[in-house]
């Protein structure tokens, strides 16, 4: 099982998740987010920050095209994550670039994701909200469950410390078999942006 935290706005933290093994590192360039990464860290400081066997992951909502690929050049980024409602065609063009990720809220019912499978290489699937994540709540993961997932998918929406049991069951589900990652947050956090390293090393322990 593979880890991306989310929301990091610290580069320090960022190394130290380096060196716990996490795979994927994610910095949000929303301005509505609390997580905001560009109001602590410049494009300059994140293209400084060259991790080895960890993949930089840009999160985006609704950007204008040529501003997200301009991002994505200047922060030397691996992969995008679509969190808005980005079209297919939109996502196919941010593919041309760079390895994207289309994120499908889910409330109650699943999002037709047919319509993405050829314009992507990820899915993730997040807890609906207005604000586009980062509510730390769970969706109903039964829905997911019997559903064959045409890409390799992250699970997120309020994973916490008390998910590994639950997580474990889902690997052995009809959707577990293309589960790629986990895609932690805002239930390992001491405040918006700051990592409990401690909290986050004891969790990824529990998948190694």
């Amino acid at each position: 099982m593979q880890i991306k935290v989310c929301g990091i706005t610290n580069l320090e933290q960022a190394t130290a998740l380096q060196a716990m093994g996490v795979h994927y590192i994610g910095f949000i360039f929303y301005p509505a987010s609390k997580r905001y990464v560009l109001e602590k860290l410049s494009l300059a400081d994140l293209a400084s920050f060259k991790p080895v066997g960890v993949k930089k992951v840009g999160v985006f909502v609704n950007e204008p095209l040529d501003q997200l690929l301009q991002i994505v050049q200047s922060a030397e980024l691996d992969l995008v994550q679509l969190h808005g409602d980005e079209s297919p065609e939109y996502c196919a063009a941010v593919r041309q670039k760079v390895l994207t990720i289309k994120v499908f809220r889910v409330g109650a019912a699943v999002p037709d994701f047919a319509a993405y499978e050829a314009s992507v290489d990820y899915f993730l699937f997040d807890t609906d909200s207005a604000l586009y994540g980062g509510t730390g709540q769970h969706f109903n993961w039964e829905l997911i469950k019997g559903s064959t997932i045409p890409k390799p998918y992250f699970l997120s929406g309020g994973i916490g410390p008390n998910d590994i049991k639950g997580i474990q069951v889902m690997e052995k589900t009809k959707a577990g078999k293309s589960l790629l990652a986990l895609d932690i947050n805002s239930q390992f956090e001491l405040a918006p942006g700051m990592k409990d390293l401690e909290k986050i090393k004891i969790f990824i322990n529990a998948f190694i």
